[in-house]
Formats: C-alpha cells, sequence, structure tokens
C-alpha cells in the first residue's frame, strides 16, 4: 500500500513537470556553469589574455598628465609592463579613438586592481542588461528567453568578451538600447546610447547612415554633439600632439602586426588569409566594399523612410552586412548581432522559413565556444586559408537580404 502511495506521488510529481522546460533549464545551468569556468580561469592568467591594459594604460597615462603617449607604442608598452608585470613582453596596443579613451579615461583615477574589477563588472553588468532589455523589448517567452540566453553563454563572442576583458557587451549594451530608444522616437536618450561607436566607430557606421537615409536627425544631431564635446575632452587629455599620434599609429604598416586583420571574420580578413602579401591592395578594395555598403545602407534607409517602423529592418539588414564587410572587426564583436538574430527567429520584420532558422541553428555551431576555439588554435592560426566564420557570416548576410527583397516591400512590413 505504502509502495502504490509513493509511486502515486512521484507520478503526480512527474506530471507536473515540464520536459521541455526542464530540459533548457538544465542547458541553461550548464551554459552558465562554462561560461563561469572560463571567465574566472582567465583571472589566474592575467597578463597572458587580458586586454584590460590595452583600456587602463592610457587612462593612467592620462591621469598622470601623459596622455599625448597613449598611442605611442613604445610607452605604452613601458606603461602597461609597470602597471601589471605579469604580462612580461607583451603589449596591447590602443586602437580606440580619441573619443572613445574620452569615455573610458575615468579608469585612471583607480588602483590597478579596483580598475580591473569595476571594468569586469561593467561588462557583466552590460551583458546582464542587455539580456533584460533584449527579452523585454522584443517579448521573449521563457523558452525563448531560455534559448537566447544558453546560446550567448555557450557562444565564443560572449565568452571572450569576458573572459579577456573586450568591449562588446558595451556596445551590445548601448546599442540595443539605442535601438529601442529609436522607435520609441525617444531622440536624445537614443543619440546619448548610440554614442558607443565611439569605441569602435567601423562597428556601427552602416547603420548611422541607415538612420541618415531614415532622416532621423535629431538623435544623429546628439551624436554629433556628443562627439564635439568628446573630441574637446580628449584635445585637453591627449592635446594635439596626441591626435597626430593616433592617426599616425592607425596608418603605419606595423600596427597590421598588433591588429591581426587576418584572423577577423572579414572579408578583408579572408583576402587576407589568400593573399597575404597584397595587404594594401587588400585594404584598399576592402575599403571599396565598405563604401559600397555605406552607400547601400543609405539607400536602404531611404527605402524605409516612410515606413511607420523602420528601425529593425535596419538592425535585420544592415548589421550583418557591415560586420562582414568591416575594415576590422575581432569574432567577440560578432555579439553585435545578437539584435539581428532575435528578428529572425522572432519574425517581427518578416517571416523566415524553418529551413532557414535550420541553417541558422546548425550554421551557428562553429561559434559556439568548444568548436571556435579549435577553429581559431588548430586551424586559423596554423595558416588554414579559408575563414569559415566569414563563409556563414557572409552566406547569412545576403540570404537576408535576398528574402527581404522577395518577401517584402516598405508596406508589407509588419509591425
Amino acid at each position: 500500500m505504502a509502495i502504490n502511495e509513493t509511486y502515486g506521488a512521484m507520478k503526480k510529481i512527474i506530471d507536473c513537470i515540464d520536459l521541455t522546460k526542464l530540459i533548457m533549464a538544465i542547458s541553461l545551468i550548464i551554459a552558465l556553469s562554462l561560461l563561469t569556468f572560463v571567465v574566472s580561469s582567465a583571472i589566474s592568467i592575467f597578463g597572458q589574455v587580458s586586454d584590460f591594459p590595452e583600456y587602463y594604460a592610457p587612462a593612467k597615462m592620462i591621469a598622470q598628465g601623459n596622455g599625448a603617449s597613449s598611442y605611442v607604442v613604445s610607452k605604452l608598452a613601458q606603461k602597461q609592463n609597470q602597471l601589471f608585470p605579469s604580462m612580461g613582453n607583451r603589449v596591447v596596443v590602443l586602437f580606440v579613438p580619441p573619443q572613445g579613451l574620452a569615455l573610458i579615461s575615468g579608469l585612471g583615477i583607480m588602483t590597478p586592481s579596483t580598475a580591473h574589477f569595476i571594468w569586469k563588472t561593467l561588462l557583466i553588468g552590460c551583458l546582464i542588461g542587455s539580456i533584460v532589455l533584449l527579452v523585454s523589448y522584443f517579448r521573449l517567452n521563457y523558452k525563448q528567453a531560455c534559448y537566447l540566453i544558453t546560446g550567448l553563454c555557450f557562444s565564443h563572442a560572449c565568452i571572450e568578451t569576458l573572459r579577456i576583458d573586450q568591449l562588446a557587451s558595451i556596445l551590445l549594451l548601448g546599442f540595443s538600447a539605442a535601438i529601442y530608444l529609436l522607435r520609441k522616437k525617444k531622440d536624445f536618450l537614443s543619440g546619448l546610447f548610440l554614442s558607443v561607436i565611439f569605441l569602435k566607430p567601423q562597428q556601427l557606421f552602416p547603420f548611422l547612415l541607415y538612420l541618415i537615409g531614415l532622416r532621423r536627425w535629431r538623435p544623429l544631431g546628439i551624436l554629433f554633439a556628443a562627439f564635439t564635446i568628446l573630441t574637446l575632452i580628449a584635445f585637453l587629455q591627449i592635446g594635439s600632439s596626441g591626435f597626430t599620434n593616433y592617426f599616425a599609429l592607425v596608418n603605419s604598416p606595423q600596427s597590421v602586426a598588433f591588429m591581426q586583420p587576418e584572423l577577423n571574420p572579414t572579408l578583408r580578413g579572408q583576402l587576407l588569409r589568400l593573399f597575404p602579401t597584397q595587404a594594401r591592395i587588400i585594404f584598399i578594395v576592402s575599403a571599396a566594399i565598405y563604401a559600397l555598403v555605406l552607400t547601400f545602407a543609405y539607400f536602404f534607409g531611404q527605402r524605409m523612410r516612410n515606413h511607420s517602423d523602420a528601425i529593425l529592418p535596419g538592425v535585420l539588414v544592415v548589421i550583418p552586412i557591415g560586420l562582414v564587410t568591416s575594415i576590422h572587426c575581432h569574432s567577440y564583436d560578432l555579439l553585435l548581432l545578437v539584435p539581428s538574430l532575435i528578428i529572425i527567429f522572432t519574425g517581427v520584420v518578416l517571416p523566415f522559413s524553418p529551413l532557414f532558422k535550420l541553417f541558422v541553428i546548425f550554421g551557428g555551431i562553429i561559434f559556439m565556444y568548444p568548436v571556435a576555439i579549435m577553429i581559431h588554435y588548430s586551424y586559423l592560426l596554423k595558416g588554414g586559408q579559408v575563414n569559415l566564420w566569414f563563409i556563414e557570416l557572409f552566406i547569412l548576410a545576403l540570404a537576408i537580404i535576398y528574402q527581404l527583397n522577395q518577401k517584402t516591400d516598405t508596406k508589407t512590413i509588419p509591425r
């Protein structure tokens, strides 16, 4: 009798369990555990992996009145190794523009350990904030939210951003907030959040051209005002010689060795893998193609100008093609693709076929951390000629443009 009662009680419990939700919850826990393990493990090898010195050392140089040397490689290296002896002979060169440096220069008033803790907390907070905002903004249900968080926690872009202290989660939060506010027509705040572009301008230039095509002058005006103010602040911090040093650095042939564009999942990166001795010609060709993408973004914005809800089509189309043709885009910068991917799977702009979504899911496997690590270390760094990340991103960008052109016009995209 007792056995039957126990069996009956267990059966009721099992019947109450939603197996799908349970599996998703378990997957989410595993993904969060992987993210936590990899990020925490990197703390013990800080000097070997972290890019935090790229931002902190220049900020400290500004605080000490030597900001003009932030873009001089030899002096930056000396400062980084003085502040972080565990780096050894490693140097992480600063390519953030002076306006972006002004945004993060407050780090210099803190001690290295405090600043690193604040920075790591900021990156994690920005990622959490992005997830909360995107879940709320796109009205994702429990299942969709679990898919989003699990996918992010498994992704190479997310893990690498937090592991090496890169900027991508800050960019994602700023961009996500900006598109939300643009749709709400809150021009002042959207312009302020768009100012994260000054940290890595090339990532969001196409979207700005799209906004110009839409004639969204007010947020763009706020962005221009922010640019002017940050330029003045940067001038006070690093002087005219600092600006001169910045332009000299980005135009110097030695900068290529530090930036490693051949590892980028971009058209330029792929061409450099095939023709490594033609770097100058490839740069010119890539810049010309990027200029065409900017032109496309502008005219696409013009096409969507009269639509009542034109922001999301720009996110869906312009961001993928802009990243894959960018002059410089690391694999962790692909975190900016998250809003575009959500749009694909939620169908808020246009319905994508189950087959297309399946392609995106299975294609995304190569961007998951264990697979991506093998691709990076066992293939790309050993001279593999075809960058699989580029191939998939390029196909995705073209497929989105094709489907949008086939299935919609400016009047049929649903709100």
